[in-house]
Parts: structure tokens; C-alpha cells; sequence
């Protein structure tokens, strides 16, 4: 049926078919549920909801607007979660674009990330909407959002395409990554402030680039926050970077990669 959707489509508009594809993904998530896309509103509240009631009445944080902090972090995170996690799942589930459709490989991990992008949206909607109801205030530092935005959205791809390279060799990747994930959770500054490394573990900083990208997410999304303008370049730098090694990669194996599955 989704192949059909593509058939009508000229060849050489490479754009729509990516967009169309990004669509497809979105809305199949919550196709058959009663609420539909209201989901995406539901899934991001409930689970800030679940965070704050835990940190805040039982290891009792001392921070301002503790919803709010930990919300502008976590829909980040979970953004990322999600898409390296389906992500590493393409070149298994979308074979048959490659196989029936003049498909580019590459657009399958930018319709993709366009389809995690309209999720972390609608988080950002529910964001806001618990901005206005505690009266919080955005940060000094929004204009700086589209970059941090940017490096989120090459570490997500670049990741992605590196573990869909490395699941049909290695299938004990998927017990390895959601355990990365649940450990850069607790370490990467999403409950507690990030410049604790700056003191202790300085190094850290720049081996995880969650550090200073969720220290500069609080900047631009929450009031009262600095903005570290040096991380925000070097992540950045950092995030191309495994974008671009991740592409390589992909160009040399993986049609090698997708005849074994």
C-alpha cells in the first residue's frame, strides 16, 4: 500500500518523496488509536508529569521551576531516544522503498528524522503550554535554538544510519543501546545541572556533547540560564561531524550491509 503512495510521484521529485514518506511515518504511529495524534501531546505530559512527581516528592530537588527544567531537557533527549532507536531500524523495515521504488538510500534517514522532527513539535508544544500555565518565561537565548536544533538533528542522523549499519551484523546492538540511552539519561545533566563537570570531571564535557547541548537547550528555552557559546559551536562541530562519518559509512557498506539481512 505505502509503496502504491509513491508510485504516483514523479522521479525526479526527490523532495516530495521524502516529505510524503516523513508523513507516512508520523501519523502511522498513531493510525489506529482512538486519540490519534493527540497522543503526541499526551505521551510528553504524562511523562514530565511521572519525572516531577519523582523528583520532586521523593528526592525532593531544590530547583526553580523543576518541571520546567526537567521538561526542556528530557523532550531533547527523548527525541534523540526515539530516533536513534528507530532509526537503527531502516534499512530492515523501508527495504522495500529500495527494492520497488527509485528510492535514494540517504532519503529514507531524512524522511526519518523529518518524521521524529514533527514529534519533537508537538513536544515543544506541550512545552509551552506548561509555560503559560506555571508562568514561566522563555530564555534570554531563544535565537540560539535553530542551532541547537541543528546539532540535535545531525547527532540523531548520524547515529541512526551508524546503528542501522551495525544491527543486522551485530544484533546484540539493540540490548546495548537502550542501555547507552538509560545510562545518558542519569549522567548527562537532564535532572541536575550539567556545570557540576565543570569542576569534576571537565573531560566529560566534551566526550558527551548532551552536556552542553542540554546546559544550552535550558538557555534558550527556560529563563535564568547562561548560554556556554563555546560548547554551542563545539557540538555543533562535533554532531557534523558524526553526520558526515556516518554518511561515509553508509555509502561504503551498506549495500553490503543489506544483502545479508
Amino acid at each position: 500500500m505505502i509503496s502504491q503512495l509513491f508510485e504516483h510521484l514523479p522521479e525526479n521529485n526527490r523532495l516530495e518523496r521524502i516529505w510524503k514518506l516523513a508523513q507516512v511515518d508520523f501519523k502511522k504511529r498513531y493510525y489506529n488509536d482512538k486519540f490519534g495524534l493527540l497522543w503526541a501531546l499526551i505521551n510528553p505530559l504524562t511523562q514530565i508529569t511521572i519525572y516531577y512527581f519523582v523528583f520532586t516528592r521523593i528526592f525532593q530537588r531544590g530547583q526553580p521551576n523543576f518541571a520546567l527544567y526537567l521538561f526542556s531537557a528530557t523532550l531533547i533527549w527523548l527525541a534523540f531516544a526515539q530516533g536513534t532507536t528507530t532509526g537503527s531500524k531502516i534499512l530492515t523495515t523501508k527495504r522495500y522503498l529500495t527494492e520497488n521504488i527509485q528510492f535514494n538510500w540517504i532519503d529514507l534517514y531524512t524522511s526519518h528524522m523529518l518524521s521524529v522532527l514533527m514529534g519533537l513539535v508537538f513536544n515543544l508544544g506541550a512545552y509551552f503550554i506548561m509555560l503559560l500555565i506555571t508562568d514561566g518565561s522563555i530564555g534570554n537565548y531563544w535565537y540560539c535554538f535553530p542551532i541547537v536544533l541543528l546539532t540535535w538533528y545531525f547527532l540523531t542522523a548520524g547515529f541512526s544510519i551508524i546503528l542501522s549499519l551495525i544491527r543486522p551484523i551485530f544484533f546484540d546492538i539493540i540490548h546495548i543501546w537502550p542501555l547507552l540511552i538509560m545510562i545518558g539519561f542519569w549522567v548527562s545533566g537532564i535532572i541536575f545541572p550539567g556545570t557540576f563537570y565543570f569542576d569534576n570531571y571537565p573531560w566529560f564535557v566534551h566526550v558527551n556533547p548532551f552536556v552542553g547541548l542540554l546546559l544550552n537547550v535550558r538557555a534558550c528555552l527556560l529563563v535564568g540560564h547562561e548560554i556556554y557559546y563555546s560548547l554551542l559551536v563545539e557540538n555543533l562541530v562535533f554532531s557534523i561531524g558524526i553526520y558526515i562519518i556516518a554518511v561515509f559509512l553508509f555509502k561504503k557498506y551498506a549495500k553490503s550491509v543489506v544483502e545479508n539481512i
